[in-house]
């Protein structure tokens, strides 16, 4: 049987792998030291932004192809801008990382772009095997850059960590699709749906299956109960890795389950409705939490992580149209907001002993631009109004409500007085902290221009939601079913 290929919808999928493959050609003719990754950081850096320019060139190229298990949507289309921007913000912070790496400098610009060409295959997979393939390419990239720092013991220490758990969540995630497949006859989302529709009741056997592949991709949001990997590797991976997997992988996670729950999962949505809306709640209250006595500004973003996944869920858990596009303007402000934080910590890798949040004690006598984009930073994602992280929380939660969830509402709301606390106890240090050493810190333009971009990001979608509200508006009204 041959497969009707078109290639018109493999525009982005084929500019990146023609983009890596010129990187690692590029990658011989260089020497190994640390000019090296700088140059392909830039590269890099240069095909990313125009991959991502053509992506509004190809709106309204929409349909299947590669036997149906190959989508390309308003939605998908949304994802892998989203995906392209997080790596184009991971790889200006590897290209500033690179003075930490003593070895491996090309490679570590070369793991973010495999990565992501498997994030935009999981934007657009509709059948289980392109779904299980793309993710293990996303899975098996982030073990290897969470272990980069052979040198480091707690980043060694990460890796294992994540490369356990991870298996473990891979080993689930194949019996759960097992499940599927056995009980509908087909790995074919649009066949699967049609086969549950056509059965009297949904079989006991898919939605055991279901459970299992939640489970599993609760582990790669870091949803609770399967969040216990994330504070550990965020603290002991490099920096940009650990950027990396608070925007883009946890966003990956999010396009398989909406993908998945508007599809396969829609027939069995009682059962789920009630099992992600739990989630939510726990994930939400132990995210914030734990957050609390936290010390280290990278394990205390952590617990900040999983507690977003929790807001993210409560749009899953409402399961309206709405909901949905409430969980994607969510995840484009959590970029800007999560980002730029993150810019900041690495623009000062050269200058910090520690990633303790006392390290940070003067920030605003020392570099005001940096203090001003991590306070910016952290109010959107505590939910300050009129940044973009309040109201991507207020239509999650707006969602919920519509959907009957208001006591999860509630504990969400509940929930931003308790982020603010230890989101303002970074803003002290910076603003209030007499600094031990009075000199400026001295940062690059390119520094400072990636801060603006965070910052006028964040200011952008707090006072003007409308482009993006009707973006995502657009995005699921091409969404097949």
């Amino acid at each position: 049987m041959t497969l009707d290929i078109n290639w018109s919808l493999f525009q982005t999928e084929i500019g990146l792998l023609f983009l890596t493959l010129a990187c690692v050609v590029l990658d011989l003719f260089l020497p190994n030291d640390e000019k090296r990754g700088k140059t392909l950081a830039n590269t890099a850096l240069g095909g990313l932004a125009l991959l991502f320019v053509h992506l509004f060139f190809q709106w309204g190229n929409f349909g299947f192809t590669l036997g149906r298990s190959f989508v390309q949507d308003g939605v998908a289309l949304f994802f892998k801008g989203l995906f392209l921007l997080a790596a184009f913000f991971t790889v200006f912070m590897a290209k500033e990382y690179q003075s930490r790496l003593k070895r491996g400098h090309g490679e570590f610009i070369l793991l973010i772009l495999f990565s992501l060409i498997g994030m935009v295959f999981l934007a657009s997979a509709h059948d289980l095997l392109l779904f299980f393939v793309a993710l293990e390419i996303v899975s098996v990239t982030l073990y290897i850059m969470t272990a980069y720092l052979r040198d480091n013991n707690s980043s060694i220490e990460a890796g294992v960590k994540y490369l356990v758990l991870g298996a473990l969540s891979t080993a689930t995630l194949v019996y759960g699709l097992s499940f599927l497949y056995g009980s509908t006859g087909s790995t074919s989302y649009m066949e699967m749906r049609a086969n549950l529709l056509a059965m009297p009741s949904v079989p006991l056997t898919f939605i055991f299956g279901m459970i299992l592949v939640v489970s599993s991709l609760g582990f790669k949001i870091a949803a609770v109960p399967f969040h216990l990997w994330a504070p550990d590797i965020y603290e002991g991976a490099p920096t940009p890795v650990t950027a990396y997997l608070a925007i883009a992988s946890k966003a990956a996670g999010f396009a398989a389950l909406i993908r998945l729950m508007s599809v396969v999962f829609e027939p069995a949505m009682g059962t789920l409705t009630l099992l992600l809306s739990v989630l939510a709640a726990l994930t939400i209250l132990y995210g914030n939490l734990g957050a609390i006595p936290q010390t280290n500004i990278k394990r205390l973003l952590g617990y900040s992580s999983i507690g977003h996944a929790g807001y993210l869920l409560i749009g899953l858990a409402a399961f309206s149209q709405s909901g949905k596009e409430a969980v994607l303007y969510y995840l484009a402000s959590y970029l800007f907001s999560t980002g730029g934080a993150f810019l900041v910590i690495v623009s000062l890798t050269r200058y910090l002993k520690s990633n303790y949040i006392r390290e940070l004690a003067g920030l605003s006598k020392r570099s005001p631009i940096l203090a001003a984009g991590m306070l910016l930073a952290l109010l959107s994602l505590a939910g300050v109004p009129p940044l973009a992280g309040f109201f991507a929380k207020f239509y999650l939660l707006l969602a919920g409500v519509k959907a009957g969830l208001l006591w999860l509402a509630v504990i969400g709301a509940l929930n931003v007085i308790t982020s603010l606390y230890y989101y303002l106890k970074i803003v002290q240090v910076m603003y209030l902290d007499e600094p031990s050493d009075p000199t400026p810190y001295s940062i690059t333009w390119e520094q400072k221009a990636f801060q603006y971009f965070s910052i006028a990001g964040i200011l952008f979608l707090g006072v003007f939601q409308g482009p993006l509200v009707a973006l995502v508006t657009a995005a699921f009204s091409s969404f097949p079913k």
